[in-house]
């Protein structure tokens, strides 16, 4: 029996996470100004107090949400990127590595 079949250590599944939060953050970004630009769109087409509604409405129910998760998103990405770049996690990756050599001799 080895010990990294019991426990998994892996530094770079941190560099990825790292990098598919951060693509995430862009497609959410990109997401947003579509469905902005979408609803301008529909509110300049219905130039009346309907149109203003929606857009009104689309700010309150999808927009909203969508900044709230860019914020959630951004916070987890700058927290992975925090830990990568802190020389004691790394050293806690490293001691791990030496520990499974050392009991797999």
């Amino acid at each position: 029996m080895s010990l990294d079949q019991d426990i998994k250590l892996d530094s770079e599944a941190f560099n990825t996470a790292a990098a598919d939060m951060a693509a995430l953050k862009t497609r959410a970004e990109a997401l947003k100004e579509k469905l902005q630009k979408m609803y301008t769109d529909i509110t300049t087409a219905l130039d009346t107090p309907a149109g203003h509604e929606i857009e009104i409405t689309a700010e309150d129910v999808l927009i909203q949400p969508i900044d709230d998760l860019i914020l959630v998103i951004d916070q987890m990405s700058r927290t992975l990127d925090e830990i990568i770049s802190t020389q004691y996690y790394q050293s806690g990756f490293d001691k791990y590595d030496e520990l499974v050599e050392s009991i797999n001799f």
